[in-house]
């Protein structure tokens, strides 16, 4: 079928205004020029879309439900106007930022959250990764802001340096870590359960890496494992915005570990070597590098 945008906007206005000299004014045309074009759309539909035996126009059955997928591409094409329009402001179409788990959520949503309020026009997707997984999505999903705690090892890509985050590798006041004296040693810690969020890696460098564990419990997100910590399942490190509650009134406990009980991350914000940042990204940039 070859029906058009003008022949579809011919049988709306037919419908609205119920006469073909008052669709046409509606239209800025001639009456004419409607039923010429109602008339190539009966043709291309092979239907008749309007009923003509009595003293006034009004679409029949088939008009009427043909009329409908005519508003549906009406609206898509306001849709279509409205997005361009929208961009000739010069903000991004869209915005994916992809973030490590362990960096504080509350500051990405707000950035994202004061455009929002303003009335941005860009569509903003955030989701959290954890790791490894942060720079995976970011490469998979063809994001344009990753915020990762691990050096990204992909090439191309320029980094800011944000604030530094903190770790601390804390026990429920109920485990029997937390109640025993003394400085802790390797020895001591391998006999109870370390809670991780997805195996961990390497680069980052704990105090308790490489450390021989009998038991190991791998959780989806550092909310999950805070939730196994706090439940006196084992021990594990928590960032210290998400534990600064539990230790301040004493439900969690810092660990007096021989290797260290606190590991400071450098996270970075990456975006790609030579992509053009729009208003929306050089927002969350800013935002979460003062």
């Amino acid at each position: 079928m070859n029906i058009t945008l003008d022949q579809a906007r011919a049988l709306d206005a037919l419908d609205r205004h119920g006469t073909l000299v008052k669709a046409g004014a509606a239209l800025g045309k001639g009456h004419p020029a409607i039923l010429h074009a109602l008339r190539q759309m009966e043709g291309h539909a092979g239907l008749d879309l309007v009923d003509r035996r009595g003293y006034r126009l009004k679409l029949t059955a088939a008009g009427r439900r043909v009329l409908e997928h005519c508003r549906r591409l009406l609206a898509a094409e306001a849709d279509l106007a409205a997005a361009c329009a929208e961009m000739r402001t010069g903000w991004e179409p869209s915005l994916r930022v992809v973030y490590d788990g362990i960096y504080p959520d509350a500051a990405v949503l707000r950035a994202v959250g004061e455009m929002v309020r303003e009335g941005a026009p860009t569509r903003i997707h955030v989701s959290a990764e954890f790791l490894g997984g942060v720079e995976a999505a970011f490469a998979r999903d063809d994001a344009d802001l990753m915020i990762a705690v691990l050096p990204a090892v992909a090439p191309g890509v320029v980094a800011t340096r944000l604030a530094p985050l903190r770790a601390l590798l804390v026990a429920h006041r109920g485990h029997p870590l937390a109640r025993r004296p003394g400085e802790l040693d390797d020895d001591a810690l391998a006999e109870h359960v370390l809670v991780t969020v997805r195996g961990g890696d390497p680069r980052l460098a704990l105090p308790t890496a490489g450390l021989e564990r009998r038991v190991t419990i791998d959780l989806n997100d550092f909310h999950a494992k805070r939730a196994a910590i706090l439940a006196g399942i084992g021990v594990g490190w928590l960032p210290e915005h998400l534990c600064r509650a539990e230790l301040r009134r004493g439900a969690l406990r810092v660990l007096r570990y021989a290797r260290g009980h606190a590991h400071v991350f450098t996270p970075r914000l990456y975006h790609r070597a030579g992509a053009r940042l729009g208003p929306a990204a050089r927002r969350v940039i800013s935002a979460l590098a003062a």
